[in-house]
């Protein structure tokens, strides 16, 4: 009589525990790597608006005494 082996069916070889470590630290390494990045990435962004808002590069300069418009908020009702 054959000698059952413990894996039923066409189930994949066991892999070894070594190799299960290595993939779980790529994974992670990986994970890492890109929360390294997006972080860097947003550092960069939320700087670059400061410096920006700063300088007065986005906001458009009224000249001195050019009229400012103002909402009623009392005729609006």
């Amino acid at each position: 009589m054959a000698e059952l082996t413990g894996s039923p069916g066409f189930a994949p070889p066991r892999a070894d525990k070594t190799s299960l470590k290595r993939r779980a630290l790529a994974l992670e390494m990986i994970a890492t790597l890109a929360l390294t990045v997006s972080l860097v990435v947003a550092a960069t962004a939320v700087s670059l608006g400061n410096r920006s808002l700063v300088r007065g590069d986005g906001v458009e300069r009224l000249p001195a005494g050019a009229p400012v418009a103002t909402i009623d908020h009392a005729q609006s009702r």
